[in-house]
């Protein structure tokens, strides 16, 4: 199957095998790993070579993504159609950003916070396994606060070394395994997208209960929640009151762009 799908692939390139691993290293998901299994299918490639092509392809993207990044998340949460993609995106990488602060703690020594940045994205980028490669690194990168040239270094050195392993890997697994290989590769990125994702909803879980109990109760830690958003949109939130046909009171509080053209009075703002 690999055979198969490195012959497809470069034919639809011209039939040349460089250019094919060099294409399918900027794809992401696919990325450096994936083009470095599937070199596995290539029998008459120099393997050194070709890891090189991945690694060129792969640092395409490095300096853009940690530039557009953040000017790209906030344009999608002011977004009405891609606000809650964006959140999400954002909640994410925030995520991998924090396993990233954990990783830079294995150096020793008095080191500088951005030199513990740079060892840390380092790491997660250097350990070859799927969803750790140029793409994710970069956009961790792009929101560390941290500067560019470091951020693409410490991805791009990451990158180097999670090549390295991986085509030693393809150089002394037996071709007849190579099938193996990438049943397992794909295997695995299945079950890190899983256990990221349930690991996610956990951490988010814990997050939710110890601010509920920092602010005393779920209303004041949603209130606390939506003006931070409103703050970060530069919008003002907006409390509503109005009385139902059967007298009851209810009292609305949301952001309201409308309003604030409008002029809203200070005792409707919160």
């Amino acid at each position: 199957m690999t055979e198969s799908i490195a012959e497809f692939l470069s034919s639809i390139t011209g039939g040349n095998p460089y250019l094919t691993l060099f294409i399918i290293s900027i794809i992401p998901v696919v990325e450096l790993r994936g083009a470095i299994v599937l070199m596995g299918g290539m029998p008459d490639i120099n393997v050194v070579a070709g890891m090189f092509c991945c690694v060129a392809g792969s640092a395409v993207i490095i300096v853009p993504m940690i530039l557009v990044i953040r000017p790209l998340i906030r344009k999608l949460k002011k977004s009405k159609t891609f606000a809650k993609f964006g959140k999400k995106m954002e909640a994410n990488l925030a995520d991998r950003a924090e396993s990233v602060h954990s990783e830079s703690d294995a150096p020793k020594g008095k080191l500088s916070v951005d030199t513990k940045k740079f060892w840390g994205l380092f790491v997660f980028v250097a350990v070859p396994l799927p969803m750790t490669g140029a793409w994710t690194g970069s956009a961790i990168g792009g929101i560390l606060d941290f500067k560019v040239w470091k951020a693409a270094l410490a991805v791009f050195l990451g990158n180097l070394v999670a090549a390295g392993i991986l085509t030693l890997l393809v150089v002394f697994i037996p071709k007849g395994y190579m099938d193996f290989f990438l049943y397992g590769f794909i295997i695995l990125a299945v079950v890190i997208f899983v256990s990221l994702y349930f690991a996610r909803l956990k951490r988010n879980e814990r997050r939710y209960e110890r601010e509920t109990a920092r602010y005393g109760n779920r209303s004041l830690y949603e209130l606390a929640q939506m003006e931070k958003e409103a703050n970060e949109e530069g919008v003002e939130l907006i409390k509503k009151e109005y009385i139902d046909e059967e007298g009851n009171r209810h009292i609305i509080i949301g952001k309201d762009e409308q309003a604030n053209k409008n002029a809203v009075k200070d005792e409707d703002k919160i």
